[in-house]
């Protein structure tokens, strides 16, 4: 939610500085207003959409489906937001609304839309490893009894990665980032689903958006009061204080 807010506010001041969409002829402190309660309206009709719509009518995982990268689910996601969210945002803008102003409206807060989605949900550097190939037939698959089940979770959710070794899983909004020792991939799966086709003994879940693997080997250190996670190529994994005992246990900490 953190990071949501300040996204928001953060769109919200870029956008009255560049004042698009013909409004540096507003004053900035209405400027400032418009588009920070544009943002609200657009954040929580994404929000919805993603939340509620779009993982429980068209689960990514869903085995009738063929998965969706970010930028699909980002198109989607915003092209359902923005029925509700376009005339909203016109309103609260005092823009009248019309067939022809909509229709304009809407496609110049659909470019900026993707443009804001791309930068948010990392596009630019994992577009690459997260456009996944067909799913081959049952025949043509390798038996999942002569693989560990992390490989299995990564022939299924990052076949590119296949082979590698996976240290964590980390949640971001609704995408999940896969670590491994040859890279990562970012994909539209939540962490609870994706703990569910993984076998317990792999790893532990050491905070509610990182869950860290067994074969990472994590190094324990303190920051403050608080433990985090080391893992091999730099990344650090912070650890909540529900889950230290089973760090403890795990000989972690």
């Amino acid at each position: 939610m953190k990071r949501r807010t300040g996204f928001v506010l953060l769109t919200a001041a870029a956008l009255t500085f560049l004042a698009p969409l013909g409004t540096s002829m507003i004053p900035l402190p209405r400027r400032a207003f418009d588009w920070l309660t544009a943002g609200i309206i657009w954040e929580a009709a994404i929000l919805f959409t993603s939340r509620t719509l779009i993982r429980r009518w068209l689960p990514a995982n869903s085995p009738d489906s063929a998965p969706r990268t970010p930028l699909q689910a980002a198109v989607l996601t915003l092209l359902i937001a923005s029925i509700p969210a376009a005339p909203l945002t016109m309103l609260v803008m005092n823009v009248p609304v019309s067939p022809m102003r909509l229709a304009i409206f809407w496609f110049y807060a659909m470019g900026l839309g993707l443009i804001l989605s791309a930068i948010r949900s990392g596009y630019g550097t994992a577009a690459a490893a997260t456009i996944r190939p067909p799913i081959p037939p049952a025949s043509a698959t390798i038996s999942p009894v002569r693989l560990l089940p992390t490989d299995n979770f990564l022939a299924r959710h990052a076949p590119e990665l296949t082979g590698a070794t996976l240290l964590a899983l980390s949640a971001e909004d609704h995408y999940l980032r896969i670590h491994t020792d040859r890279g990562q991939a970012l994909v539209l799966l939540r962490l609870r689903d994706a703990l569910d086709t993984l076998d317990a003994t792999t790893g532990l879940q050491v905070h509610r958006s990182f869950w860290v693997a067994k074969a990472a080997t994590p190094k324990a250190s303190r920051r403050g009061q608080s433990w985090q996670l080391e893992l091999p190529g730099g990344v650090t994994v912070p650890v909540s204080r529900t889950h230290i005992p089973a760090c403890r246990t795990a000989g972690w900490l």
